[in-house]
């Protein structure tokens, strides 16, 4: 017998040889006969099902943490329906739905207020937060889906006690949930791409809209029916309670089952302070698992470091000439940065030709220089070698280098002759 070929679909799919028989001149297909294509075989419905809510190669065209991630998302997703199910109803009854003293025309006015305010804070978010969303995108995933149920919370316990301020009460939830909306969608977007490690962003994307379209209609009738057998307020608001818990936690689990390989501030800080303490570089699930996603970092530096600053500061606070020449002579004049302190932080500038990397190591300079504010200028080399160490395990243990998510202006200059 003589084999042809070994083929595979994907890693996990099944195995299939092609040979030529001893006593046969044609090719013939053999399915390799592992427990792996029992599964395959048996359930049809499987196959069909990863084909309509998957990404086309799954799981070797997506993140490692996709599955986890969506498990706990599609959770979120239901729970998050029913509560907004629950809430529609409220806000019907509230814009006078059944009231016989509530003319179409004041309902209708209501509800264009209602909409108004909801756009209003979309932009007024967008202009205020909009850079912060990719550096800090877990935060604000999970900040979004809070600010949301406190939107329904407030629908659902207080605008049934003051109907009479029914207006201004759905005005202040639709900013709430224009809030979520922008925050939401933009953390979704970019969660999306670190899962697409194909490239493949389109299809991640619809196939995650697909699968959240069809917990959202499940979790709708799932709604549909608790109004029916909901009669009580107090019923309703247990109902709603035992939900939104779930809503959140769901959500937390979510955010945490998330593994970013790009640094952020607080990634970056967790991963530094373990390599200037121990020299060892942890990897990016453990310093994912360290990351907090709620409030606050896990760790800190005593001066606040400000990228990208404009050469403005820098003169203003020292204004003569040679000490400012001091400060720039510091440096190796192949360096794309200077670092210098001021009275409210630690000032970075950054050189017309700075990369990625460069802003990485111009961080990771500054930190350098808050333990100990004599190393530039005596041990500068010593740092340079901690550096490229640095960079060469970051690299070995899957980080990426030549992305960042820390915040930087937009001021470069040039000193160099």
């Amino acid at each position: 017998m003589r084999i042809h070929f070994r083929e595979q679909y994907g890693t996990k799919g099944e195995e299939i040889i092609y040979v030529t028989p001893a006593d046969q001149k044609t090719i013939v297909r053999v399915p390799l006969k592992t427990d792996k294509l029992v599964i395959h075989e048996k359930f049809f419905l499987f196959r069909l099902f990863q084909q309509i809510f998957l990404p086309k190669g799954y799981p070797d065209s997506v993140s490692d943490d996709y599955a986890s991630y969506q498990i706990w998302d599609t959770l979120q997703a239901f729970c998050s329906t029913i509560c907004g199910t629950l809430c529609t109803h409220a806000i019907l009854k509230g814009l006078g739905v059944g009231n016989e003293n509530i003319n179409a025309y004041s309902a209708t006015v209501a509800w264009i207020l209602k909409e108004g305010s909801g756009h209003l804070g979309r932009i007024i978010f967008s202009w205020w937060k909009g850079a912060q969303l990719d550096i800090d995108s877990k935060k604000w995933r999970l900040r979004a889906d809070f600010l949301n149920d406190m939107a329904m919370g407030i629908e659902i316990y207080v605008l049934p006690k003051y109907p009479h301020l029914s207006t201004q009460i759905l005005c202040a939830t639709t900013v709430l949930k224009a809030i979520v909306g922008v925050a939401g969608g933009a953390t979704r977007a970019a969660l999306t791409q670190h899962h697409a490690v194909r490239g493949n962003l389109a299809d991640v994307n619809s196939k995650d809209s697909s699968q959240e379209t069809c917990v959202n209609l499940v979790a709708s009738f799932v709604g549909l029916y608790l109004l029916t057998v909901i009669k009580t307020p107090g019923v309703l608001y247990g109902v709603f309670s035992v939900v939104i818990f779930l809503h959140l936690y769901a959500n937390l689990k979510a955010v945490k089952a998330i593994c970013l390989r790009t640094f952020n501030e607080s990634r970056y800080l967790i991963t530094l302070e373990e390599f200037f303490r121990s020299g060892r570089m942890l990897t990016p699930q453990q310093v994912n698992k360290l990351e907090r996603v709620t409030v606050g970092q896990t760790v800190s530096v005593s001066l606040n470091i400000r990228l990208g600053l404009s050469i403005k500061h820098l003169v203003d606070e020292y204004q003569h000439s040679h000490i400012v020449d001091n400060i720039v002579s510091s440096f190796d004049p192949h360096e794309h940065f200077i670092i210098a302190e001021s009275k409210k932080f630690l000032g970075v500038y950054l050189h017309f030709n700075t990369t990625a990397q460069d802003v990485l190591k111009a961080y990771f300079f500054a930190v350098s220089y808050l333990q100990d504010r004599n190393q530039i200028k005596e041990k500068y080399w010593d740092i340079q070698n901690k550096w490229q160490d640095f960079h060469n395990l970051a690299q070995q243990e899957g980080w990426i280098t030549t992305q960042h998510l820390l915040m930087v202006d937009e001021y470069r200059l040039n000193w160099k002759a």
